[in-house]
């Protein structure tokens, strides 16, 4: 991040230093299972590194300069021979960007929720899914909204650090007690973790999408192509 003029050198989800996660593991991907990246165990380690077999999770974080908006990336890596994973993934990203279609003005999160949970369980005739929160009272967190991106929901922070308090106490969760109905512009980001519990010894992925409404013309953020062809991940794009 700290390469680009236009974003400010850390993230604004701190900790994790710097905003940023790098998570790296082998089976049995314990390391995969976190309960929040704000647990120091989890921050990035010189013992975790990239191998043909790892499964990585990465996450940042960056804040734009001009506007002091968020524009969260979230995605899990495999570029090894395992087919059973490579499908494991494919499953979870078409699951979790399923979620992101079905968003639509005027629903509520709750609904959107209630949508989530049958989808993750029903969808799959032969597979169990679990969606993992980070939050022991909520049975599913489907993300957050972008602060500053709809009427009224303004930052005004003159620092980074006030910034990042303001975009950190300004969100709406995506969770299945919230009822605030989706406005007609405004922006969020619609993420999960996602397990099969049928086969344990599969790795615990997860992805990020950025859902935009302009005047309720809706767009979706999927920008992994290049990532996935930059990692050798080419059977994500077909």
């Amino acid at each position: 991040m700290s390469n680009y003029e236009s974003i400010f050198p850390n993230g604004w989800y701190d900790p994790p230093p710097g905003g940023a996660s790098v998570l790296f593991d082998e089976s049995p991907f314990e390391r995969l299972k976190y309960d929040s990246l704000r647990n120091p165990i989890y921050w990035p380690s010189e013992t975790s590194i990239f191998k043909k077999e790892t499964v990585g999770s990465i996450y940042f974080s960056p804040v734009d300069r001009k506007t002091g908006m968020m524009g969260d990336i979230g995605f899990t890596i495999y570029r090894g021979d395992n087919e059973e994973i490579k499908q494991h993934l494919k499953n979870v990203y078409t699951s979790i960007f399923e979620i992101a279609k079905h968003v639509e003005v005027g629903i509520k999160i709750s609904d959107l929720c209630l949508f989530a949970k049958n989808l993750f369980q029903n969808k799959f005739r032969k597979t169990k899914w679990v969606t993992i929160s980070s939050d022991p009272n909520q049975s599913i967190n489907l993300g957050h909204s972008i602060t500053g991106s709809s009427e009224g929901n303004i930052i005004t922070g003159d620092t980074f650090k006030k910034i990042k308090e303001i975009l950190k106490n300004k969100r709406i969760h995506l969770i299945d007690t919230e009822n605030f109905e989706i406005p007609r512009t405004c922006a969020f980001i619609v993420e999960s973790r996602l397990e099969d519990l049928n086969k344990p010894y599969l790795p615990s992925a997860y992805f990020q999408f950025i859902v935009c409404f302009d005047n309720g013309k809706k767009t979706i953020l999927k920008n992994f192509k290049q990532i996935f062809e930059t990692v050798g991940m080419d059977y994500m794009n077909k």
